[in-house]
């Protein structure tokens, strides 16, 4: 899962009175943390003219190299408001509308939002939404809302859980990141949807729905799932009738293509991860699979890992291609 957060442009530059060694310590928990579980939001439509983007040009020029690095790794996301780039107490509106952490230097957080020396952190509330914390840039890796991230995303996915709650705390954020490319390995996903209920939507057609409500611009599905002996009564042209018709029911079209590889279910018996859903470098491990989506709530208790390293399932999805017939692979828009 992914911590939406705002940085205020006119603290990023280092204290004039901290050393070089407090500059460096404090820029590289910052980054630490927004690699691990954060998920930047910038003012402005590009990254390029923001407030941000010239705070990071004047920073030393060993701090706007890590900058610099990390950007690329971990694209930030345009704020959708007018929020300017300054966190200040008149913008907790705005910014609670996206974010749920803002980070602000030492005299901000005492002659804005009130800090004493012993704290590093305080939580708003904006007219009942979500609250909005606080926090001082030199303690970000401390700051309650990651550590809170850190500790769910290697938690489980319980009974009774709604699968929008499910969807919005790991998901969402996700969804608004620049990921254009999404993989979806599940190997029961196509064998889920077709004994699903009539009453209820699929796991598979939930997630597809979430995706494209909350997606900022195009997104691009491929779906690895196996002929399951469940499927044995179906061919690979009730499959792309199914999902044409899931694409279909879309409201937004903001996936653009779906590619469906169909693989022997043999092949899935030998790995064990099987069930995952990958963004970009960021990994969901689910171990009941888009199963958790279908229906109202969670009828199993899953576990569900949140990783930032992708190498390992980007080669399960290597993997399995190697073993997909051309005849079972489905390109559907």
């Amino acid at each position: 899962m992914l911590v939406p957060f705002v940085i205020d442009a006119d603290s990023l530059i280092p204290d004039p009175s901290w050393t070089p060694a407090i500059a460096r310590s404090c820029h590289y928990d910052l980054l630490e943390v927004w690699e691990r579980i954060g998920l930047l939001v910038h003012d402005g439509e590009q990254f390029e003219s923001s407030n941000l983007a010239r705070a990071v040009e004047r920073l030393p020029q060993n701090l706007k190299l890590l900058w610099q690095a990390m950007l690329k790794r971990s694209p930030p996301v345009p704020c959708p408001n007018d929020w300017g780039g300054s966190v200040t107490s008149g913008a907790v509106s705005d910014i609670c509308a996206v974010a749920s952490a803002a980070l602000v230097d030492d005299t901000r957080a005492e002659a804005e939002f009130g800090l004493t020396e012993g704290q590093d952190e305080i939580a708003l509330a904006e007219s009942g939404a979500h609250s909005l914390a606080i926090c001082r840039l030199i303690a970000a890796n401390h700051a309650r809302v990651f550590k809170h991230a850190i500790e769910t995303s290697v938690g489980h996915i319980e009974v009774g859980e709604s699968y929008q709650a499910i969807w919005n705390l790991r998901f969402r954020p996700l969804a608004y990141a620049p990921l254009k490319n999404i993989s979806i390995v599940d190997r029961y996903a196509v064998e889920q949807h077709f004994r699903c209920p009539r009453q209820w939507l699929s796991g598979l057609e939930r997630f597809l729905r979430l995706l494209d409500d909350d997606a900022i611009g195009v997104r691009y599905v491929s779906l690895f799932s196996a002929w399951t002996p469940k499927l044995k009564a179906k061919s690979l042209v009730d499959i792309e009738s199914e999902l044409s018709a899931v694409l279909q029911r879309l409201q937004k079209k903001s996936i653009k293509r779906l590619k469906v590889h169909m693989i022997p279910d043999s092949v899935f018996r030998t790995d064990a991860r099987d069930r995952f859903v990958r963004f970009g470098h960021y990994v969901w491990d689910l171990g009941h699979g888009l199963d958790v989506f279908e229906g109202p709530t969670a009828a199993k208790r899953c576990s569900a890992s949140f990783k930032t390293d992708a190498a390992t399932y980007e080669r399960v999805e290597k993997d399995l291609e190697r073993n997909i017939k051309p005849c079972d692979l489905l390109i559907l828009r």
